[in-house]
């Protein structure tokens, strides 16, 4: 899986502008003296929850803070840009797509039930949480009972509902929503420097970053083909095996983010909540919309999670089965959708 929220080019990271509440909110925290032992930062991918969970451990191991940034200057901060800050801990999969493992969890148990080395804090992040499999998860738990003072593990979570629920009670959770065209647009057109910085914006499901990432190589042409295919298979067009054929190349987990944005925009298309975030459905699914029961979209929102939760996990499932079982939902859910439409239709005749 492509990380669609890079590190900041920037030393030190400064909060994007759709990020200001939640930092005030842990800042204010921090100043008070309540700042929990345990964050999760949840959201949809490419809000730049792992940027911000990187600017609050610069912030919280700078020697000399000012206006509630790190410095960029001191000791700390030094040891930080260069990666090298003993109290700093980041926790990724060691291949990207895979699971995080329980022998990288236990090395955190004796890491954060010492005292930190520079006598200030000592800052933990994993990421993505939900790459946890049962037995790291599970292995978490002591840490996060258990922690040394001073101690601030930060969970970063694009899909929080496949963290598992011990470990998310024992968190504080953040929710950073998807941010208004109002403060998106600006940023990403300036980043993008491109006229389509809307339409990318719309494409990526309202996430600023995930927009910004499409201009990076073939990504943006990929993703087109990928929702082309989908309509293809809605209406027939395309048989689901031939789809998940075409998807063999692609990364699959991307395949699910992008499969889950999707079915987001198209649910909110159907709510009429955000007339600006969501790729708008192409006019020839129009008549599926009109028959489409939300309620059967939601589940098969479900059953992509799900599918993406063993693909994280150590089951190892077959990705080629599992991407034409999903495209038969979506077809057999297709086929429903254009029937209800069509009788409701017929019965609107006179």
């Amino acid at each position: 899986m492509k990380d669609s929220e890079p590190k900041s080019v920037d030393f030190p990271a400064i909060p994007y502008p759709w990020q200001q509440a939640e930092w005030q909110r842990v800042l204010d925290q921090h100043l008070a003296d309540k700042l929990p032992h345990a964050l999760l930062f949840a959201g949809q991918q490419g809000l730049g929850k792992s940027h911000l969970a990187q600017a609050l451990g610069q912030y919280l191991l700078c020697h000399s803070p000012r206006s509630g940034l790190a410095c960029g200057e001191c000791r700390a901060c030094q040891l930080n840009r260069a990666d090298t800050h003993p109290d700093f801990k980041l926790i990724r999969p060691e291949e990207a797509g895979k699971a995080i493992k329980i022998d990288q969890i236990r090395s955190l148990a004796e890491y954060v039930s010492k005292t930190s080395q520079q006598g200030g804090y000592k800052v933990v992040i994993i990421e993505p949480a939900e790459a946890m499999n049962i037995n790291a998860a599970n292995a978490l738990l002591k840490s996060l009972e258990e922690p040394a003072g001073n101690t601030l593990i930060v969970l970063v979570s694009h899909v929080p509902s496949a963290v598992m629920p011990t470990v998310r009670s024992r968190c504080q959770t953040l929710t950073l929503l998807t941010p208004s065209k109002d403060l998106a647009l600006p940023w990403l057109a300036a980043m993008a420097s491109d006229d389509r910085a809307e339409s990318l914006l719309q494409f990526a499901d309202g996430a600023p970053l995930a927009a910004l990432a499409l201009l990076n190589g073939d990504l943006l042409e990929q993703r087109q083909g990928f929702q082309s295919t989908l309509s293809e298979v809605a209406l027939g067009q395309v048989s689901p095996l031939e789809a998940a054929k075409k998807f063999l190349d692609l990364d699959t987990l991307e395949l699910m983010d992008w499969l889950i944005a999707w079915v987001h925009g198209i649910a909110c298309y159907l709510n009429a909540k955000d007339s600006g975030r969501g790729q708008t459905p192409e006019a020839s699914l129009l008549p599926l919309l009109e028959g489409l029961d939300p309620t059967l979209l939601y589940r098969y929102l479900d059953k992509i999670m799900m599918s993406k939760r063993q693909l994280l996990s150590s089951a190892n499932p077959n990705k080629q089965l599992l991407l034409e079982e999903i495209l038969m939902d979506w077809r057999a859910l297709a086929r429903l959708s254009y029937g209800r439409a069509r009788q409701a239709r017929a019965n609107e005749l006179p």
